[in-house]
């Protein structure tokens, strides 16, 4: 490792090892027991994005020994042994939240994401449900998207329409769900529609200076296609190609053609 890089990531890590020292002082002394816990909850979900699961282990059980009821610390848990690759014991520190508050909705939508993308149970669709229409929830739009592909999944198209476009609504640089209503429109051969939400999907690629994906080229040559558009089905299919040139879209694009 280069010397310089070793001392600025040991320094960020001593000034993140004080910072907490500090706050953890900080949480017996000034904080009362549901601050310290939504604290230490934060610390430790921190902790799991970092990849430090023995830390964030330790924030998350203290804060459910300041409050064994609460469903932030145990979803919190849940995330932790997900990680660690323990869903049977995910699954029950989520089922302990949702008894504690049927109505949480950070675990509801956690568990149901785990319920369709662990498990591959509809019965996820419901869950993640639950959170999107909660108009406190602060992760709604990813909620929406989210409960769109678990209904496509299981098949339910008109519902994972409805889904994408309450995403969409709720924040029109949704790439996730004008590119999802593209695809829904094109395997329902109304082209025109598929091309309409294409077209808001490319101009949020371009006013957030993103770049298209695998997935994206390929929906668009695919839509250029129906759209009997060959300049731009040759565009797509190229970059698609020169980008992307072992993915699944990539080989896929190539089979429609044989």
């Amino acid at each position: 490792m280069n010397t310089s890089k070793y001392f600025s990531i040991l320094f960020m890590a001593l000034m993140l090892s004080a910072c907490v020292t500090t706050t953890d002082s900080r949480f017996t002394k000034k904080l009362d027991s549901d601050k310290a816990v939504e604290n230490y909850v934060a610390l430790g979900v921190a902790y799991i994005q970092n990849g430090n699961l023995p830390l964030a282990r330790r924030k998350i059980e203290r804060a459910l020994e300041i409050s064994p009821e609460s469903p932030a610390a145990h979803s919190a848990m849940a995330t932790y042994w997900l990680e660690r690759g323990e869903n049977e014991l995910a699954e029950e520190e989520f089922l302990k939240a949702l008894e504690i508050n049927s109505s949480h909705s950070p675990t509801n939508y956690h568990y149901g994401r785990f319920l369709f993308s662990q498990k591959n149970e509809e019965k996820g669709c419901d869950y993640i449900e639950r959170a999107a229409i909660d108009v406190d929830y602060s992760a709604r739009v990813i909620a929406y998207e989210n409960l769109g592909i678990c209904y496509e999944r299981f098949g339910q198209i008109r519902k994972a329409s409805d889904a994408f476009e309450r995403a969409w609504s709720l924040d029109v640089n949704s790439t996730v769900s004008s590119l999802s209503l593209t695809g829904i429109y094109l395997k329902r051969k109304r082209a025109d529609i598929a091309q309409r939400w294409f077209k808001r999907f490319e101009t949020t690629l371009k006013h957030q200076n993103l770049t298209h994906t695998a997935s994206s080229l390929y929906v668009g040559a695919i839509l250029a296609k129906a759209l009997n558009d060959k300049n731009a089905q040759a565009s797509y299919a190229f970059k698609l190609k020169k980008r992307f040139p072992k993915s699944n879209e990539y080989k896929a694009y190539l089979a429609s053609h044989r």
